[in-house]
């Protein structure tokens, strides 16, 4: 076990030297590695939440990307604003703003188009290949896919921005995936095991052990950082999605306050700044000024409460203590979280375009397997990760299409008449 800043620092496969003149830290530079990376850009075509796509108002990766970065640097600010309550051991590893946004750019770079459908689908199509999850995806593009100094070797992240998107801290043969046929484990590739094991060199075994106890295919034990990132998430995911969804109109009044008045149940509003269903409904009911005025009060109502919470198990300071809510705020944030759900995708419609997706990321999968040097782009082709399996590169590939992009390549292949070979996809 290491208490050593630096040693955090570290950049894997290896450590670069900085360029003259370059001033930034290694955070920072991890930072700038992720928005300017292909991957990043990418999350502008692939949609936060099926069947919201329609005009230019919803969001989408990017931009829910974004805002979490920004949610997860108010976080930090309340944790710092308070030092003098927070236990004193924790002070010296608050990460930067730098690691925090670095980590929240980076936490949706591996999901595939068509959201969890085109996850599901992959994961199907590789279930004798090692599988596919999109976080586990995430930290493949990290250290091995994305563009920057050497082919296979990523953008050289630092071990604690590793650790920071590091959700699930096991493989996915750790589990036994006949109970994940249709769904896979949280967990990454087993492709990656040589990235978890170093992010881990800092940690004792019995934290390690602990850790990797954590995991059941479901969820994990966290960092701190990654904890930020979690909270981050959840409240961007929980809050902005009910924003996008009742602006524009996918789901009627009473749908809405019926789901609002039982986030709301059986929690007082004095625990949560005087907020009711009553007056969440009537304020996202109305029109957009009052609307934006709630979500921000939300979001305040979240972000404002965070607390960190000591867990004795651990002894590193990195794992001891996490970023948490109080209960009545845990609560309400995990059933908003379901809302998004409840009002819109689970509606026929929505599961009609998402099973669309699906059968599009499958049918590509199979096509492009069957002959990938010839079917695939040869600069993408080569541009893989050469040492993978080719199921492995063919997934890569797919998994890093944009909705559109992804759609009109199967239009292509499969629909009459569409296309020519001097069209752009």
């Amino acid at each position: 076990m290491t208490s050593d800043l630096s040693f955090f620092e570290e950049q894997f496969p290896e450590n670069q030297p900085k360029r003259a003149g370059d001033p930034r830290s290694p955070f920072q530079r991890d930072r700038s590695r992720i928005m300017h990376s292909a991957a990043f850009r990418r999350l502008q075509g692939k949609t936060q939440v099926m069947g919201v796509g329609e005009g230019d108002f919803h969001r989408t990766r990017l931009t829910h990307s974004i805002e979490v970065a920004q949610v997860g640097y108010g976080l930090l600010q309340v944790l710092k604003s308070n030092k003098k309550t927070l236990p004193r051991p924790v002070l010296k590893w608050l990460p930067k703003r730098d690691l925090i946004e670095a980590a929240c750019f980076a936490h949706d770079l591996g999901h595939p188009p068509f959201g969890h459908k085109g996850e599901q689908a992959l994961h199907e199509a590789m279930f004798g290949h090692g599988g596919f999850e999109g976080n586990g995806q995430t930290l493949r593009i990290l250290t091995k896919l994305e563009k920057y100094m050497e082919r296979g070797k990523g953008l050289y992240p630092t071990r604690r921005l590793v650790l920071a998107i590091l959700k699930y801290p096991c493989s996915m043969k750790y589990f036994e995936l006949d109970d994940f046929k249709t769904k896979p484990p949280k967990s990454f590739h087993d492709d990656e095991k040589d990235v978890v094991e170093w992010a881990l060199q800092g940690f004792s075994s019995a934290d390690r052990g602990h850790l990797i106890k954590s995991a059941d295919g479901k969820g994990a034990y966290h960092t701190l950082d990654c904890s930020i990132l979690e909270l981050a998430d959840d409240i961007a995911y929980g809050i902005h999605d009910i924003e996008d969804i009742v602006a524009r109109g996918l789901a009627t009044e009473s749908e809405v306050k019926k789901a609002i008045t039982q986030a709301f149940d059986g929690l007082k509003s004095t625990d949560l700044d005087g907020l009711t269903a009553n007056l969440v409904s009537e304020c996202l009911l109305s029109d957009s000024f009052k609307r934006k005025q709630m979500i921000s009060r939300l979001v305040n109502l979240f972000v404002s409460s965070v607390y960190i919470k000591e867990n004795t198990l651990y002894s590193h300071q990195l794992l001891r203590f996490n970023a948490r809510l109080p209960d009545p705020h845990a609560k309400l944030l995990k059933s908003l979280k379901g809302l998004a759900y409840e009002l819109i995708i689970r509606k026929a419609e929505v599961q009609q375009l998402e099973r669309r997706g699906q059968r599009v990321v499958k049918k590509l999968f199979d096509t492009l397997l069957s002959d990938p040097e010839k079917l695939i782009p040869q600069s993408s082709w080569q541009d893989g990760c050469i040492e993978s399996s080719k199921e492995r590169r063919v997934c890569d590939y797919i998994a890093g299409m944009t909705d559109s992009y992804a759609e009109r390549l199967y239009k292509r292949l499969f629909s009459p008449g569409f296309g020519s070979s001097g069209d752009e996809l």
